[in-house]
């Protein structure tokens, strides 16, 4: 028996069997045999999914080169252009370099994956997630909410109340950890991330759903994310709760997609304003991973066109609110999700003008969010992210911020004489940027550095 990925790269269409099909979709995303032998199998999934997991875990298409040809090139021949880093080994890594092996026969098929260690502990978590929201979920809305309410309602509100103080004392205690442990940082975001991500990809492995969203399917969801949360503090967890798991299939659906039409058409449908709205009016302890990454997914759009179509008029007040968030995945994530947008409206405008995003994000006081963000060094990820949205937004204009200017510089600086690829591509496009006003100029190149023309 064979699974469906949801992740399409441009084809749709049911396999029954394990017979060869032409190769199409996104070259970039085809492995080496759909090149040179210009054929497709279930196995060839298998090794884009991997390619997108590392992706999206590090920012940087693993073969990437400097042209199309030449990612290519590098995929023919199996050539990493960037090692995985430290955060991913142990079992992920092996699975993930299984799943690139050059020989297709080799690679591992979806029900292997499913039943590696590693994805057998995230389904055992999964399943108690589960039999927990059954519980709730299958409450008799007209006699068993009230039989709970008329017999337990003071002891569920006093445990509610000890398990949110719990939480925060735990996120206080967490944020605490942070700021004395800084070496730690990196890896537990990548950690957590991690986390969430796996939840996507088992969804994604273990669909056995091929539909295809329609505009009504999204309408739907909509509906669903804007309901009215009213009645009793357990009524309203459910509506919540149905909610995230309105996010979850949503995310699941989005994951590897790269048909830029079925973003739009959810956009349009109002999903993400939906979200800002929860990131609007939801204290931030209630707004979840999956609510942070069901929204990354509607910015991670490759035509840049699209992209600054779709976000040129956002309202940024809801995703700035959020990177107060106590939860450091929620931050890494929003943080990741307004660099996508800022950088899809750069590359779709005049390199010399503006950064089309500038006053929108200044507007609600973005920018020094941003800065404060990038000085609280929560993780390597977030002041990554932060130092490159604020070089993004500065494009041909001055950094006036004495303090802002001659850190975010630095940092950039050092990200690009540094030896981690997927920053050090954004610190030099960030500094080009800079460098077109006379005084961030000065700056950067004030102890004889000089920006390299032809680095990409």
């Amino acid at each position: 028996m064979f699974w469906c990925l949801k992740a399409d790269f441009g084809l749709s269409q049911k396999i029954a069997s394990k017979s060869y099909l032409k190769s199409a979709g996104t070259v970039v995303y085809a492995p080496s045999q759909a090149h040179m032998q210009n054929k497709m199998t279930f196995a060839s999934d298998i090794w884009v999914l991997a390619v997108i997991i590392i992706e999206m875990l590090t920012g940087v298409h693993p073969y990437a080169g400097r042209t199309q040809l030449e990612t290519i090139e590098n995929i023919k021949k199996g050539k990493m252009v960037v090692p995985l880093p430290d955060y991913i080994q142990g079992e992920l890594k092996e699975m993930l370099m299984n799943m690139l092996n050059m020989d297709a026969d080799k690679r591992p098929t979806a029900n292997e994956l499913l039943e590696t260690e590693l994805m057998q502990f995230q389904s055992q978590i999964d399943k108690a997630n589960e039999n927990k929201e059954q519980k709730v979920g299958n409450i008799d809305q007209s006699k068993q909410i009230k039989d709970l309410e008329s017999k337990n309602r003071n002891l569920e509100i006093e445990k509610e109340k000890e398990k949110r103080r719990a939480d925060q004392e735990k996120r206080r205690a967490d944020q605490a950890e942070f700021d004395s442990r800084a070496s730690e940082q990196g890896r537990r975001i990548a950690q957590l991330d991690m986390e969430e991500l796996f939840k996507v990809i088992k969804v994604t492995l273990i669909s056995s759903n091929p539909k295809v969203m329609e505009l009504q399917d999204w309408n739907e969801m909509k509906q669903e994310l804007e309901k009215l949360e009213g009645g009793t503090q357990l009524q309203i967890d459910i509506i919540r709760q149905k909610k995230i798991k309105t996010c979850q299939q949503i995310s699941a659906y989005l994951f590897g997609q790269t048909d830029n039409e079925i973003r739009t058409q959810a956009v349009e449908a109002g999903i993400v304003n939906a979200l800002l709205k929860i990131f609007s009016t939801y204290s931030l302890e209630s707004i979840t991973p999956s609510h942070a990454w069901t929204f990354f997914e509607f910015t991670y759009i490759i035509d840049n066109q699209i992209s600054y179509n779709t976000f040129k008029n956002i309202n940024f007040t809801g995703l700035v609110r959020l990177l107060d968030h106590p939860d450091i995945t929620v931050i890494h994530r929003v943080s990741t999700s307004i660099q996508n947008i800022i950088r899809g409206g750069q590359n779709s405008t005049d390199g010399s003008s503006k950064s089309p995003y500038y006053q929108s994000l200044a507007s609600c006081d973005g920018i020094n969010k941003l800065f404060i963000l990038f000085k609280k060094n929560l993780s390597k990820y977030s002041k990554d992210n932060a130092a490159v949205c604020i070089s993004l937004l500065f494009r041909s204009k001055e950094i006036s911020n004495v303090e802002m200017r001659k850190e975010v510089i630095a940092h950039l600086k050092a990200a690009y004489l540094g030896s981690e690829e997927s920053i050090k591509r954004n610190a030099i496009w960030g500094l080009r940027y800079l460098a077109q006003n006379v005084v961030n100029r000065a700056e950067i190149e004030k102890d004889g550095f000089k920006i390299a023309d032809d680095d990409d």
